[in-house]
């Protein structure tokens, strides 16, 4: 549903991931450009977590399913995260800025989405109680 903000959330980490995925360089080695489609687990990890959080927009109606995927994509960020810090350490990549400020914006999206599915879901609850 378009008109709670953390569809809007949602809709701006799954854009961030999909840039990740597909237009931005992941890193750079010796000058050169490497993007995440040159490699296959990190283009399946921000794929997955793009997916993740387009679906969980339209899953408006169960919160609790809303709760759960995206604590899976902020998993899933922090695995990309914690691969990326591998990689680092041992083929000394470096990781790009645009790269970095798009994978924070989706991860502040994606736990402000979830503040909002939570709220929502105390809001209903407490309703629930007075009836």
């Amino acid at each position: 549903m378009i008109q709670r903000i953390q569809s809007i959330y949602l809709l701006i980490a799954s854009i961030a991931f999909a840039l990740v995925s597909f237009k931005v360089p992941f890193w750079s080695y010796n000058k050169e450009l490497i993007y995440a489609q040159n490699d296959s687990k990190m283009f399946s990890l921000t794929i997955a977590a793009c997916l993740f959080s387009l679906v969980t927009i339209f899953l408006f109606k169960n919160r609790t399913w809303q709760i759960k995927l995206i604590k899976l994509a902020v998993v899933m960020e922090v695995v990309i995260g914690v691969r990326v810090f591998m990689l680092f350490k041992e083929f000394y990549f470096a990781i790009t800025s645009s790269t970095a400020l798009l994978l924070g914006f989706a991860l502040i999206a994606l736990v402000l989405a979830y503040k909002g599915v939570k709220k929502d879901e105390e809001l209903v609850r407490s309703v629930d109680r007075i009836r």
